[in-house]
C-alpha cells in the first residue's frame, strides 16, 4: 500500500502536524478513530477527511477551520487527483495551523457556551 502525507487535526490533544501513513481505509479509520468517514472541501484541490457519526458520539472535543465549518472529533487533511483519488496534501502545515482553533460546548446553568481552547 502507498504511503501519503497529510494533516492530521487532533482535538485530544489539540494539536494540528503532518502524520505519514498508508493510504487505506483502516488507516482513516485508526487515525480519526471513528468506523465510517466523511468529507467535506477544505479548498478545491484538498478534503477534510472527518468522523461521518463524530455527532451522535456525545463529543467533547471540536474543532472549526476558518471558512471550512464546525465539526466534532478528529480529521485529516488530504489532497485528491482528478479521478478522486486521496493524496499527499500540497499544503503549509503552519498556515493550515492559523485556520484552526479548537473548543470545547460547555453547560453553564442552562446557557450552552462556546469555549475556545487554543
Amino acid at each position: 500500500m502507498k504511503k501519503i502525507k497529510g494533516i492530521l487535526i487532533d482535538s485530544e490533544s489539540n494539536t494540528v502536524k503532518e502524520v505519514e501513513f498508508e493510504n487505506s481505509l483502516t488507516s482513516y479509520y485508526d487515525m480519526i478513530k471513528c468506523d465510517c468517514v466523511t468529507t467535506v472541501l477544505y479548498d478545491k484541490k484538498h478534503d477534510v477527511i472527518l468522523d461521518d457519526e463524530g455527532l451522535l458520539k456525545s463529543p467533547e472535543k471540536f474543532f472549526e477551520i476558518s471558512g471550512v465549518g464546525e465539526f466534532a472529533g478528529n480529521g485529516v487533511i488530504v489532497s485528491f487527483n482528478g479521478d478522486g483519488e486521496w493524496q499527499s496534501h500540497k499544503l503549509k502545515v503552519e498556515e493550515v495551523k492559523k485556520r484552526v482553533k479548537f473548543f470545547q460546548i460547555v453547560n453553564l446553568n442552562g446557557s450552552i457556551l462556546k469555549v475556545y481552547l487554543s
